[in-house]
């Protein structure tokens, strides 16, 4: 059966590039959770429409030709363009880094189910949120995307011998990035590890557990969201090889 030449799909726009003097290569995250990537020709021009309907963060229904090396955009229709995020600097610093982990762990034709719709989610949740609020949603967004891609750490038992985390009087626990969890004191020799906020790993799977809804709901302050960014940020590099600027960025901007 021959495969046809044009398709829609629904997507969220990641990255930009400048290609030629007025097209723009686009990076989008498709329905399907896959990568795509396509030319919008004519998309720096001032008069083109695809300026507003594909800028970075806009979730929008696209048709796609299919082309040799790279997809073409033609018609799009915007469907939530995240003004919020766009126009707020506090509300882009907090959202770009889902947008460039997304584009650093999304592939071409291999569909990660519930991604989208959860990136969809997570950005829509930037509409209601404070801006003391959004590096929670952030950092849930980023400890969801370990489970999705299957690299979810252990945050709440032992890598070990399986002993709950404890609260005690030590702030501090262990934790193992080469073993992928918390190690309890009683297994620390048999594991090479470091030490974290045990409130960190507190946050994060509360984080992990809730929804955006209720992660709002939480109210996490800045020590809290941050603790959470700093320990997803090793996790990328440990796990996925994943060294997010726009991560970077958000932990030493000095907005929150």
């Amino acid at each position: 059966m021959a495969v046809p030449r044009t398709y829609h799909a629904s997507v969220i726009v990641l990255r930009k590039r400048k290609l030629g003097e007025s097209d723009l290569i686009l990076s989008m995250l498709a329905g399907d959770g896959s990568l795509v990537e396509a030319v919008a020709k004519g998309a720096r021009k001032p008069t083109s429409s695809f300026a507003t309907r594909l800028d970075l963060f806009c979730e929008s229904e696209v048709m796609l030709a299919r082309g040799r090396n790279l997809d073409i955009a033609s018609e799009v229709r915007l469907l939530n363009s995240h003004d919020v995020i766009r126009t707020n600097v506090a509300a882009t610093y907090a959202a770009a880094p889902m947008l460039d982990c997304i584009a650093q762990v999304a592939l071409p034709n291999l569909p990660v189910e519930h991604l989208f719709a959860m990136s969809s989610s997570a950005l829509a949740h930037f509409d209601d949120a404070r801006e003391d609020q959004m590096p929670s949603l952030t950092a849930a967004f980023l400890v969801k995307l370990f489970a999705l891609l299957g690299v979810r750490p252990q945050l709440n038992l032992c890598v070990g011998c399986g002993q709950p985390l404890s609260d005690d009087a030590n702030s501090l626990a262990g934790f193992s990035f080469d073993d992928g969890g918390y190690v309890c004191e009683s297994c620390a020799t048999g594991f090479e590890r470091v030490r974290i906020e045990r409130s960190t790993l507190q946050w994060a799977a509360a984080f992990l557990g809730s929804t955006f809804d209720e992660v709002l709901a939480f109210d996490a302050d800045a020590n809290a969201s941050f603790g959470v960014l700093h320990f997803a940020n090793r996790w990328l590099r440990e796990t996925l090889s994943v060294n997010s600027k726009a991560l970077n960025q958000l932990l030493t901007c000095g907005l929150f």
